[in-house]
């Protein structure tokens, strides 16, 4: 690789310089930042009674506000005549939603550096933006993004460890092209023309910057893209277009910034701790909760499952009526919807039915279906109770048949058996109970063996 025709070594020096500068203006910018109360954002406007509702057509809900006594701090907004600002770091709002807990805004610090090739250089300088301690940029709907060929761009936030250590972060990207023609004509950064990095979590205050590559960037490129560009911007917003990298129609068309995404919190300690704060708790309506949020320690508020409105203000998380439009697109129901306070029913009407009404149609239902469920059961039950006697009678059956083994035994019935097969009994009478029944009288105790005439007559010859 050729290197940067002329001055190339000293590029090389200033661009190391330039990012020494960038450390030391951190280290200045994390002991600037403000550290006041929190505030919240929503996307239903409500604001508190006598006080701005909006600015312009942007909503302004409580407890951003405008003017004394209308917002918690920090979140006091200017509105005049091109718009609303946050007063904390005087960016431009763009749309504010509490049940985000975001606010997007419009990012002014653009970082771009160009190098001509008749010697005339410029740039943007170091720009920070620095936010209170109550906002951080999202680390999940933004990017870092850098546009230019053969250039490293880089960007520094500042961040705090979970005991309270501060220190930096630096993400980076490089992007190369060798001519126009080699950058792709495509939407997306893939490296060619433009890049893309992730950025840190619980920044609240970043720097970003640009630098031609020396090895890398020489008269060629620099004869058909002279200037580079690094900034963080929401990511769904930034569509790339290749005459990007070789004119200045990025710069025209971004005069006024790129939208960036920052996450709020109106406490900086964990819920478990404001809800020991009384009034200074911030999640003031019924039917409200507290979330800790994930961007850095803090907390915020929602209407809990069921209910909307501002949860920031006393009444305000309202039952949502799940059975009328608009509601109706996200709370399906296939039959006749009920509203119930913090939910909804949903029925099939009569003769009607659905395994489940809320998402599977109501089929008109068979009319002879419950008797068939009746007379289902019935027989099941005769059945059972068929089973049930059957088993019965042939546990008493052969219950019956131990008992009578048991008097064989127990009555001689074996000796009996024994001198039957041996012969020593030549004639065996068997005599029913009807027989023995008339021989004794009806089993008179006076006939009994060894009882009565013949124990006298036994008595009288001895």
């Amino acid at each position: 690789m050729s290197r940067l025709c002329g001055a190339g070594e000293e590029d090389f020096l200033n661009g190391q310089k330039l990012l020494l500068l960038v450390v030391a203006t951190l280290l200045v910018v994390q002991h600037s930042t403000i550290a006041y109360g929190s505030g919240t954002s929503g996307s239903i406007s409500m604001a508190l009674p006598g006080c701005q509702d909006k600015c312009g057509n942007m909503s302004i809900p409580y407890p951003f506000g405008t003017g004394k006594g209308c917002f918690r701090e920090p979140f006091n907004v200017t509105c005049n005549e091109t718009g609303a600002y946050l007063a904390s770091t005087e960016v431009r709002l763009l749309e504010i939603s509490l049940t985000l807990g975001e606010v997007r805004v419009q990012n002014p610090h653009i970082d771009w550096q160009c190098n001509y090739t008749n010697g005339k250089n410029s740039s943007s300088g170091l720009n920070p933006l620095t936010l209170d301690s109550f906002h951080k940029v999202s680390d999940t709907k933004n990017k870092m993004t850098s546009i230019g060929c053969a250039t490293l761009a880089m960007v520094m936030g500042r961040t705090k460890s979970k005991k309270q250590l501060e220190y930096p972060t630096a993400n980076t990207c490089f992007s190369f092209c060798i001519d126009a023609s080699s950058v792709d004509d495509v939407t997306e950064c893939s490296g060619l023309g433009c890049c893309q990095a992730p950025v840190s979590g619980n920044v609240s205050a970043f720097i970003t910057v640009s630098l031609p590559v020396p090895d890398l960037y020489n008269t060629t490129i620099q004869s058909f893209s002279p200037c580079s560009y690094s900034f963080v911007s929401e990511k769904d917003s930034f569509k790339f277009d290749r005459s990007y990298v070789n004119s200045t129609s990025f710069a025209s068309t971004h005069t006024d910034g790129v939208p960036l995404v920052l996450d709020w919190v109106v406490g900086n300690g964990s819920c478990s701790e404001a809800t020991k704060m009384g009034s200074q708790y911030a999640c003031q309506a019924m039917n409200s909760e507290c979330i800790d949020v994930s961007n850095g320690p803090g907390y915020r508020c929602n209407c809990s499952q069921g209910y909307e409105g501002n949860p920031y203000l006393q009444g305000g998380c309202q039952d949502i009526n799940e059975c009328v439009p608009p509601n109706q697109s996200l709370y399906p129901c296939k039959g006749n919807c009920m509203n119930t306070e913090g939910s909804y029913n949903c029925l099939c009407p009569s003769g009607f039915r659905s395994d489940d009404p809320k998402s599977i149609p109501c089929v008109r239902a068979d009319p002879n279906k419950t008797l068939k469920i009746i007379l289902g059961i019935s027989a099941s039950i005769i059945f059972l109770m068929v089973c049930i006697f059957a088993l019965r009678a042939e546990y008493q059956k052969k219950k019956l048949a131990k008992e009578k083994e048991r008097f064989f035994h127990q009555n001689g019935g074996q000796i009996l058996y024994h001198q039957i097969m041996s012969k020593q009994v030549d004639t065996l009478k068997i005599f029913t109970q009807e027989d023995l029944k008339k021989a004794t009288n009806d089993f008179d105790e006076s006939r009994e063996v060894g009882k009565g005439g013949s124990w006298h007559c036994l008595q009288g010859h001895s």
